[in-house]
């Protein structure tokens, strides 16, 4: 992992080697220790998003949960001018509330804007678009992004006309992909290969900065000019028999964070943000974010280790064809998150009475092939049966 030093401030480096248990709260937000909220102050920092020109807050703004006015005035106050949205999240109300903020702050010009579309056929990414500029009350968006793309070959001459289209029309300036699929680093390698990617937003944390190909798909990335979104940071929350490292004054949650911030390739991190009190916690963390030393990185590499067998990578193509009755295996550990680390649980049981019957059948199904297939080891069957318990 590439680390930027010069901004190390050695207060912040003081290394504690002892253990804590993990505590609740929303993922993604951090609860700082008392006076190190209080040393942090101004706007939250921006950087370059890669080549493109546009300068960002280092800290983005998730709004894929639970978005209110309150939340969204905070965020502005904060100095958080990174909003990332989608047409699905919330079922289309993230982007209305967006929208109806910009018509009644008229702050649209000083907010990075970005929309998702999860159709990936051209003409559905094109239409999808139109509404999403609707519902957020704009006639264009900064970056629109095909949501959680896994097949590379989507990035094709087709994809690339079409995003020329739309930039020329004036609707987007920027044009790049979402992506936590289990083909996640497949896009990421094809990305500068096309030449015509501005920005990605991908899973980046402890438990994944230390693969090889992924870190020389970054690089490949950064050199053509890619700016470069983190998200899904805390690399999952544990049961609370877990033992999580904490740093002296700082949580396990800030010190996820800190750790990515700390990579000069990553021009923000995008955190879920749903209440005041995560916004205030996340920007203090923004604004204190270099000075990671070795020890710390090491902590949370052996804590990745520790727990790797708890945490489901969504990598569906290794293990779902190994379950012959089509049990959607990825979508429902997806689904056990939200519930048991999120505490969504009334979306998740949402989100699991739309599957498909076939795809959430766990009865007399044979798991045994999956988790051998499994590379983290871990325990698919019962994983997945207590999901299906949760949620039905």
């Amino acid at each position: 992992m590439k680390t930027d030093h010069r901004d190390k401030d050695q207060t912040e480096t003081t290394v504690s080697r002892r253990d804590f248990l993990a505590t609740a709260g929303a993922a993604g937000a951090v609860a700082l220790a008392p006076g190190v909220l209080d040393a942090a102050s101004g706007p939250v920092p921006t950087a370059n998003l890669g080549t493109t020109g546009a300068r960002v807050s280092v800290l983005a703004a998730g709004t894929a949960f639970n978005l209110t006015p309150i939340a969204l005035r905070s965020i502005a106050r904060e100095g958080i001018t990174y909003w990332d949205t989608a047409q699905s999240y919330a079922g289309g109300n993230s982007e209305k509330e967006i929208g109806k903020y910009f018509a009644k702050h008229g702050n649209r010009k000083d907010v990075y804007l970005v929309t998702k579309c999860g159709n990936h056929a051209v003409e559905s990414f094109t239409s999808a678009l139109n509404g999403s500029l609707e519902s957020l009350q704009t006639d264009y968006v900064d970056t629109y992004f095909l949501h959680n793309l896994g097949d590379p070959d989507r990035l094709d001459d087709e994809m690339k006309a079409c995003q020329e289209k739309l930039k020329k029309e004036g609707k987007i300036r920027y044009f790049g992909f979402s992506s936590h699929h289990g083909r996640m680093i497949d896009v990421l390698e094809r990305a500068p290969q096309v030449g015509f990617v501005d920005t990605i937003m991908f899973k980046y944390s402890f438990r994944n900065m230390d693969d090889p190909r992924l870190q020389k798909a970054m690089d490949a990335c950064a050199e053509a000019g890619i700016g470069l979104i983190a998200m899904k940071t805390q690399g999952g929350r544990q049961p609370t028999d877990v033992t999580v490292p904490a740093w002296e004054g700082y949580t396990r949650h800030q010190a996820a964070l800190k750790v990515v911030w700390e990579d000069e390739r990553i021009s923000a991190i995008c955190s879920e943000m749903v209440n005041v009190q995560q916004v205030k916690d996340n920007g203090a963390a923004a604004r204190l974010r270099r000075g990671v030393g070795y020890l710390e990185r090491q902590d949370l590499q052996e804590y990745a280790i520790e727990t790797n067998h708890l945490h489901c990578r969504g990598c569906a193509h290794i293990c779902e064809s190994r379950v012959a009755a089509g049990t959607a295996v990825a979508d429902l550990m997806r689904l056990k998150m939200y519930h048991d680390e999120y505490g969504k649980r009334r979306y998740a049981r949402d989100l699991f009475a739309q599957m498909p019957v076939a795809a959430r059948q766990v009865d007399g199904v044979d798991f045994r092939d999956a988790e051998t297939a499994c590379p983290f080891g871990l325990q698919v069957g019962n994983m997945v049966r207590d999901a299906v318990s949760k949620l039905a």
